[in-house]
């Protein structure tokens, strides 16, 4: 596929490794901007854990998804593309076309799906639009956001998205001229925690540099997906946007929206999405830094209860339902849960089987 050098010993886009670096603090940062953290996680739980909360609260989420999605694309795109770049769009000196190739370009390398232009009109008014086609979307509500953010800095103004099904995984996402209400502008934020240095010593592939794990995986290109080669699971690497989601969500749903996203994945996991075998130090801790999600620092796990601590968490509440869903899934047991994540990303999580003390978890 053209543009695209894949390593010739991991087979890893040259792409993946050259753009993010994997810190001894168990974290993934892009190589041009340390501030901006990553994650490469399994996707085919996003839709499935919003359709979870959903049903826990009663009420519709899908556009208050694409709303943050697309927010935090628009802000996170913002701050990568320089200003002239911008002014150059917005003043049409720039074509926006061969830009927007480029993002589709990485997007397929990010896992995100296939996207294809279908139709547009640019004039710089009210009647403006884009219309894509996006095959295998990595979640649907979240590929909506994407366009619409993307397309807000190539168009220069407030856009919003709506999709139809053509097929089981081919969608029409339509982008259109559309101003946001005031209150919500300005609130979006991305949070930065300090880094602490780490002792994760990831086996690295001697060609390109990246982490040797990384050639269990195959990306497809030319299909805009990334597979697992033995789970089969599909992966994508995606970056600060996802956390600043969950904060927004959170801004519109209440204080409760923590708990029950946590639930939400601990009802996934617990029916078995993840395979992770057992719960070892060595392979848990590898491979939640190999995914960007922390340093883990502390496990222990037995029948009676397990504690957990993680430093530089990030994505922290998908951590916590991940943990307590493995736990409950080895050891076929309803738990009790405490967790903290601190101000400077320290998350503990404690768990115990119901009908024995809580604190037994955290002395097991």
């Amino acid at each position: 596929m053209t543009g695209i050098e894949l390593c010739p010993e991991c087979g890893v886009p040259r792409h993946i490794t050259s753009e993010h670096m994997w810190l001894n603090g168990g974290i993934i940062v892009q190589s041009r901007d340390r501030r901006n953290r990553m994650v490469f996680v399994e996707c085919e739980n996003l839709d499935p854990l919003f359709a979870g909360v959903q049903e826990l609260i009663g009420l519709p989420i899908e556009h208050m998804l694409i709303t943050a999605k697309r927010r935090a694309v628009r802000a996170y795109l913002g701050s990568l593309i320089p200003d002239v770049t911008k002014e150059l769009l917005r003043r049409r000196e720039l074509d926006w076309r061969p830009v927007n190739d480029g993002l589709r370009l990485t997007a397929r390398l990010m896992g995100y799906g296939r996207y294809e232009v279908v139709d547009y009109r640019f004039e710089k008014d009210v009647d403006d639009y884009v219309v894509e086609t996006i095959s295998e979307p990595y979640s649907v509500p979240l590929a909506c956001g994407d366009m619409a953010g993307a397309f807000e800095i190539l168009f220069g103004c407030d856009l919003a998205a709506k999709y139809r099904r053509l097929t089981e995984d081919l969608y029409e996402i339509t982008c259109y001229v559309s101003s946001h209400p005031e209150e919500l502008k300005g609130r979006l934020k991305f949070r930065h925690f300090p880094v602490r240095e780490g002792d994760v010593e990831l086996e690295r592939c001697k060609s390109c540099g990246g982490p040797l794990a990384l050639s269990n995986y195959r990306w497809h290109p030319e299909r805009g997906i990334i597979l697992g080669s033995t789970t089969g699971k599909r992966m994508i690497m995606t970056g600060m946007e996802v956390d600043a989601i969950f904060g927004e969500l959170e801004n519109e749903l209440g204080e409760d929206l923590p708990g029950m996203f946590i639930e939400a994945q601990r009802r996934f996991v617990r029916a078995g999405f993840y395979s992770i075998e057992g719960m070892g130090r060595l392979d848990m801790r590898d491979q939640l830094a190999l995914r960007g999600l922390g340093n883990l620092t502390e496990l222990r796990s037995n029948q009676r209860g397990l504690y957990f601590r993680i430093e530089n968490a990030f994505l922290h509440l998908m951590v916590v339902g991940l943990v307590q869903g493995l736990y409950e899934m080895t050891y076929d047991v309803d738990t009790h849960l405490e967790w903290n994540f601190s101000e400077d990303g320290v998350l503990e999580v404690s768990l115990s089987p119901k009908g024995q003390a809580k604190k037994s978890a955290v002395t097991a």
